[in-house]
């Protein structure tokens, strides 16, 4: 028993140290930076801020001017097209449990002008399907889906930004090679988790 407590120590006092050297530090000082935070592509941080001064998160709808897209004759152009128009629901789907402001969606470009409110301004710029049949038969990795948004965080009282970002996702797992409009959908979930998670580090 005393062996095994030993044991138990020596171990945690191994881990601990690792644990801590493993935890990535981040810097929340304007300026650019790639590769940042828990999982950032890109950021710009042009201000900085504390998220604690806002109660409130308002999407404004998203822009895809230029955005890459399958083929129209393409069979995934549907689906690719569907998850496009609905991109700002599954984006705040993201970000609603993991952050304590209250998020809602704009229908149009956001006059707000209150304080304690943050507008989240983006586009779409990769809305790709990718290759059912490679994910299918290929797998490791092959045809996955890809999803990629270039956003910022602006201030809605002053109107001066806060950060901008870029992100990009990718799924290439589902039951017979997966639903082309499930898989960008849980791309744009997971940006929205992960522009959450990049708010907290403010």
């Amino acid at each position: 028993m005393r062996k095994s407590l030993l044991l138990l120590l020596l171990a945690l006092a191994v881990a601990l140290p690792m644990q801590a050297r493993g935890k990535k530090q981040v810097s929340t000082e304007p300026g650019k930076y790639k590769e940042w935070g828990p999982d950032i592509d890109q950021i710009e941080i042009v201000k900085s801020f504390k998220l604690a001064d806002y109660k409130t998160i308002e999407i404004e709808p998203f822009g895809s001017e230029g955005v890459k897209l399958p083929d129209k004759d393409d069979n995934s152009y549907d689906s690719a097209m569907r998850a496009l128009k609905e991109s700002p629901e599954y984006f705040a789907g993201g970000l609603n449990g993991l952050l304590d402001q209250k998020v809602y969606l704009a229908e149009d470009k956001s006059e707000s002008k209150k304080a304690g409110t943050m507008i989240i301004r983006a586009k779409v710029t990769v809305m790709d399907p990718g290759s059912r049949a490679a994910r299918y038969w290929v797998g490791f990795g092959a045809g996955a889906s890809r999803t990629e948004i270039e956003g910022e965080i602006i201030d809605a009282k002053t109107g001066e930004t806060l950060i901008r970002f870029t992100q990009q996702r990718r799924s290439g797992v589902g039951a017979y090679g997966g639903d082309y409009q499930e898989l960008m959908q849980r791309n744009l979930n997971t940006i929205g988790e992960d522009v959450a998670h990049m708010l907290r580090e403010f």
